[in-house]
């Protein structure tokens, strides 16, 4: 698996392409930030082709890039969470209405369901866990023979995702993290929406809001 990361806009949203490997231009989009345009440069100028985007949640801060990455790739499948879905069309609902900015997509092509599932694109597995709690609808990607999660705003290096937003709730938001995530492979490498990357062990050991 190849991972480039890109942080864009204002809140620096870690957007990450994923490859199978060198050979391969097909790839994976998780989370295209506000700001896209570096974005889409990096992709022209290695010429992937992103088949699906991958959206850990629905704030704006997150989805600000898919309509820019549809105008220059019509065929990519947008996938989010049921619960979040309606976030992608509603400006007001993803939180950039209160931003003053009116991020607005079109509806997702791919619904995923409330319950842990695999999800295949761009010849990449997954396994996909539901893990609400800053959005009803959040999920991380889990590669288990890599080694590797996704774990969009549900866990930080020393932090974990707000809950005060609309939908967010703290007590489900733990949970979440002791049941699906602390029980991962301690080596697990933990990929972050926002900052740097961590591993599960680091998390069990050293985050204020888990030890």
């Amino acid at each position: 698996m190849i991972i480039d990361t890109i942080a864009l806009g204002d809140y620096q949203t870690n957007c990450f392409c994923v490859r199978q490997n060198e050979e391969t231009s097909d790839c994976l989009i998780i989370d295209p930030g506000m700001e896209a345009a570096p974005l889409v440069q990096m992709l022209k100028k290695n010429d992937y082709i992103p088949v699906d985007i991958l959206l850990t949640h629905g704030h704006a801060d997150h989805i600000g890039g898919v309509e820019l990455i549809r105008q220059h790739w019509p065929d990519v499948r947008v996938a989010i969470s049921k619960d979040d879905a309606t976030m992608l069309t509603s400006p007001a609902e993803n939180l950039s209405l209160m931003a003053g900015t009116m991020v607005q997509a079109q509806p997702a092509e791919i619904l995923l369901d409330s319950e842990d599932t695999d999800y295949e694109a761009a010849g990449l597995r997954f396994k996909i866990l539901h893990t609400p709690g800053h959005t009803p609808g959040g999920i991380c990607l889990y590669a288990a023979d890599e080694g590797i999660l996704f774990a969009g705003d549900t866990l930080f290096a020393g932090s974990i995702g707000r809950s005060d937003f609309p939908g967010g709730n703290h007590r489900i938001l733990i949970d979440m993290i002791r049941q699906k995530l602390l029980t991962l492979p301690e080596q697990t490498t933990v990929y972050t929406g926002h900052g740097p990357a961590t591993t599960i062990g680091n998390e069990k050991t050293s985050n204020p809001f888990l030890t």
